[in-house]
């Protein structure tokens, strides 16, 4: 069990900005909604996926606290909820065609396994966008940002109920929005999604979803981590959605997985150092907004405000992890050592 959580007037800033911070990490920055560049509509957006993006990370951050898992269990965890996404809320992952996106058939074409009824490139892609967006990235800012709620839960029981029924519920409103629009998925696609998904998340409560143990060796500086966060994001992002991409994504998505396992076993990392890996691979996202295709409906002015309004905001947030003063990062760990338990989120991996 993590260390007993703050009062509530403390805790309702973090989760608030976890709750909205998650889908504009995961949908906004790149820029390519029909809603892009129109305020009222991006907030209101924003109120119906909050609960499902944010409230999915509040969740598996919860977990992650409550069973002492580290960053692997984390992203374990997080890539079931990556495979969740398009295989029963949305059903990206079966859909043929889609008219409020011009290149939905291009995407899919180039890598489509007729036996299995799915694209292969979208679907790593939207798995692995899960992951570092929705997930990663919001909760390593907020580990950086937040130090005295490292190792606390951040939900009692009822914020826990709360949570998991709106995240539920709005999760069922996008799947009968997708199902009125698209057509069911049939029941044995979704019996192979729900495997997947119980088989990450099983495994994410094993011994491999546990902290690294590591290093004494002292990690690379904040600054050049959030280099390789933007060129490993905007590399990924640029990929052609063919075999040859495909190939390109899996041999990127193993190097980076072995290096951060490397350099977590072999370094001490600190929430700070994570957090600017995280902000890098938020600026690769934001840049990858500029190249993005105009949204039908949109105007070139508008999209190009959104995109630079948000590049703004992470590349402050970027400046802000790696040069303001890491001052109480040594306090980090105090409440988690006191109680005896350890402190998920505090491993790089």
């Amino acid at each position: 069990m993590g260390s007993t959580k703050l009062p509530l007037r403390h805790r309702m800033l973090p989760v608030l900005a976890i709750a909205f911070g998650a889908p504009v990490c995961a949908e906004f920055l790149q820029a390519y909604l029909p809603s892009t560049g129109d305020a009222p509509e991006v907030l209101l957006s924003l109120l119906i996926l909050a609960p499902l993006y944010g409230g999915t990370a509040l969740l598996i951050r919860e977990v992650a606290v409550r069973r002492g898992l580290g960053w692997t269990g984390v992203l374990l965890l997080a890539a079931a909820f990556g495979v969740a996404m398009p295989g029963l809320v949305d059903l990206s992952l079966f859909v043929e065609h889609r008219d409020d996106i011009a290149y939905w058939d291009e995407l899919r074409q180039g890598t489509f396994v007729a036996e299995l009824g799915i694209a292969v490139f979208p679907t790593m892609s939207w798995v692995a966008g899960h992951v570092f967006m929705s997930v990663g990235a919001p909760l390593a800012v907020l580990e950086a940002f937040a130090s005295r709620h490292r190792g606390r839960p951040l939900l009692g029981p009822v914020g826990t109920v709360v949570t998991a029924g709106l995240c539920v519920l709005a999760a069922l409103l996008i799947r009968a929005d997708s199902v009125r629009l698209y057509g069911q998925s049939g029941l044995t696609r979704t019996l192979v999604v729900l495997a997947v998904i119980v088989a990450l998340g099983l495994l994410a409560l094993t011994r491999a979803g546990q902290p690294i143990e590591p290093g004494q060796v002292r990690p690379m500086p904040v600054w050049s981590l959030a280099l390789i966060g933007a060129v490993g994001m905007f590399s990924f992002d640029i990929l052609p959605a063919t075999w040859t991409g495909v190939t390109i994504m899996t041999v990127l998505l193993v190097v980076v997985a072995a290096l951060l396992w490397w350099w977590s076993s072999a370094t001490a990392w600190s929430p700070k150092q994570v957090a600017a890996l995280a902000a890098g691979a938020l600026i690769g996202r934001t840049l990858i907004g500029f190249l993005a295709p105009l949204p039908d409906g949109v105007s070139l002015l508008a999209k190009l405000s959104q995109n630079t309004l948000l590049l703004a905001a992470v590349l402050a947030l970027a400046w802000l992890l790696t040069y303001r003063r890491a001052s109480r990062d040594s306090q980090s760990a105090a409440p988690a050592a006191e109680s005896g338990s350890s402190a998920p989120l505090e491993t790089a991996t």
